[in-house]
């Protein structure tokens, strides 16, 4: 059998019976951030100052030094389906997931700007992708 019947075999096959194609490894995973260290992304989360502006359900924090802060709670309902590819894309795009209780906060302020721009540091130069995965092991954590 030549080559292009081979393909045209394959691809009649895939039309007729798609479920015997092998699957998209990266399309079939859940989640494609691997899992990292716990211990390590709670170090990342106090040393890069995540506790400032966010607690972390039960764990055990230092106190923030901010006196005027929304504080989002990440260990809260609202992100226990997140998982860590989730955590990832807020922390590298936090304008993508600004908290609703921010922006209700700013439009009661009366800044509209800020109501749909995060407050949040951008950490695409400051984190390693090793790093990101820490971290967002740390913080899938919360909800196990």
């Amino acid at each position: 059998m030549n080559l292009s019947r081979a393909f045209l075999l394959f691809a009649a096959i895939g039309v007729a019976f798609p479920q015997l194609l092998p699957a998209d490894p990266i399309e079939s995973q859940t989640t494609v951030i691997p899992k990292g260290s716990i211990i390590a992304g709670k170090t990342l989360f106090v040393e890069k100052g995540c506790y400032q502006c966010h607690a972390a359900g039960e764990i055990s924090l230092p106190q923030s030094t901010l006196t005027e802060t929304l504080i989002i709670e990440l260990g809260s309902n609202r992100h226990v389906e997140w998982t860590r590819d989730d955590f990832a894309k807020a922390i590298m795009n936090a304008n993508h997931t600004v908290s609703p209780d921010y922006e209700k906060a700013m439009m009661i302020l009366g800044d509209h700007f800020k109501a749909v721009n995060s407050p949040m540091p951008t950490f695409n130069d400051i984190l390693t992708v090793s790093d990101l995965i820490h971290l967002t092991t740390f913080l899938d954590d919360l909800f196990d």
